[in-house]
């Protein structure tokens, strides 16, 4: 094998196998996926004046700490790993109370994969009595998921 054709190989191994792996704030959008895209929304459904403390991140992105307002929608987007193996994980304190969950994990509960145009669509509502779930937005259903620890 020549090396020009050896550096090309290369280029495209290290293309596909980092390439999937974007993260974007879910204003932005994401062309080109080589897999499904998948949203994700964390929103503050707490009593008034009730502040959250956020922490999501996953193997390869760290989307830092955040303080989230009442109704606020903290949101954001990602091609699934070509491997199948994308897993974010968020860290929610509100006043003494908290609770770490799997925001989103391929093949994991809920599945909300809608369809290749739409992708996946996990929607967090963050409540006084616990975290609840819908693969909608806007959400049609919620489903208890965590309670508050």
């Amino acid at each position: 094998m020549s090396f020009a054709m050896m550096k090309y190989l290369i280029f495209c191994i290290v293309l596909l196998t980092t390439y999937p792996f974007q993260t974007v704030a879910a204003d932005i959008p994401i062309v080109g996926c080589l897999t499904f895209k998948v949203q994700v929304h964390v929103v503050n459904n707490l009593p008034p004046n009730s502040n959250l403390r956020l922490h999501c991140a996953s193997g390869d992105d760290d989307l830092g700490f955040h303080n989230i307002t009442v109704n606020y929608d903290f949101k954001w987007k990602f091609c699934n790993s070509f491997w199948g193996d994308t897993l974010f994980f968020c860290n929610l304190w509100w006043g003494n109370k908290s609770v770490g969950f799997d925001a989103y994990k391929n093949g994991g509960k809920p599945n909300c994969f809608h369809d290749l145009n739409v992708g996946g669509i996990y929607y967090w509502a963050v409540k006084s009595d616990g975290i609840y779930s819908s693969c909608d937005i806007p959400p049609k259903a919620l489903t208890k998921m965590y309670d508050w620890k």
